[in-house]
């Protein structure tokens, strides 16, 4: 087969990532879609809360009807009383994306004012030139100037939201929150660009069983914590979902290797999107990689 290039039609992809902050370099990217599946006390909340804990999260909320029965486990993730959320509260989603957009608005009025800021300096340091009332009103504090403040030292805060017990909830089955889910990374969009986004973290019964994970949401995972299956039917599905690393025979020998039910909690991790100095996108547990 003959091939014959056309110049000036390369394809040129896009500098910034999808996966927008940095992390540990064996911890997963950021933002994530991460999906912990596994029958009740199979410790999907524990294995939750510590990745979480791991990763360099600046406030996370939730959506759970059974939050103040897991503050054990959620103890050590600083959520504040406005932060936590009824999933039969059908302005959820809604109040979710506000607190995302507000955390935009606060960042860009910092960086508004601090260039503001350092004009009025020069002025100041120009005795000739006029200084506007409104300038002054703006950084006078308490008897001085003061520089403007940003809770976050001005940079863009990285935000998380935990998803629990819903699936018995028209949460899941919501058009708004399966939207959210597709579009976690583009949500509080920037005046001059970009986005803030938000990594959801979804625990689950079920996956593909009656009131299990919607297709919208499965088709947009990045990773996952199976926890041990005994439904054949699910445990296959998922095989089949993880095709795009592995085949199912040796997915089904990962799972077993990890699944040994010898230990509590036991679960294997599926990273679809691993970085490059990662040997493997499985492992059991965390810390434990499984190399194909």
């Amino acid at each position: 087969m003959k091939e014959k290039r056309v110049r000036g039609l390369d394809i040129i992809p896009p500098k910034a990532s999808a996966f927008k902050y940095e992390t540990h370099p064996d911890l997963p990217k950021l933002h994530q879609n991460t999906v912990f599946v596994g029958a009740r006390g199979s410790g999907k909340g524990v294995a939750m809360s510590n990745m979480i804990r791991m990763l360099p999260f600046d406030r996370v909320l939730i959506v759970s009807p059974t939050i103040h029965s897991n503050k054990e486990i959620l103890k050590d993730l600083n959520i504040g009383p406005d932060d936590m959320f009824d999933p039969d509260d059908k302005e959820v989603v809604s109040k979710i994306i506000k607190i995302v957009e507000q955390e935009v608005e606060e960042l860009e009025r910092y960086r508004y004012e601090l260039k503001l800021y350092k004009k009025f300096l020069k002025m100041l340091k120009e005795s000739s030139t006029f200084i506007p009332d409104e300038m002054l009103e703006l950084f006078y504090q308490n008897g001085d100037f003061r520089e403007p403040k940003h809770k976050y030292d001005g940079r863009e805060p990285i935000l998380g939201l935990i998803v629990d017990d819903c699936q018995s909830t028209p949460l899941f089955r919501s058009r708004q929150f399966q939207n959210l889910v597709i579009r976690h990374r583009h949500v509080g969009q920037f005046k001059e660009g970009g986005a803030l986004g938000i990594s959801l973290f979804m625990c689950i019964q079920n996956y593909t069983a009656q009131g299990g994970l919607p297709r919208a949401i499965r088709g947009n995972v990045t990773s996952m914590c199976i926890f041990s299956i005994k439904d054949e039917k699910q445990l296959e599905q998922i095989a089949c979902e993880c095709a795009g690393e592995v085949d199912k025979e040796t997915f089904h020998r990962v799972y077993k290797e990890a699944i040994r039910e010898n230990q509590k909690h036991e679960f294997l991790f599926v990273d679809f999107h691993k970085k490059p100095n990662q040997p493997s996108s499985f492992r059991r547990y965390f810390n434990e990689y499984l190399i194909l």
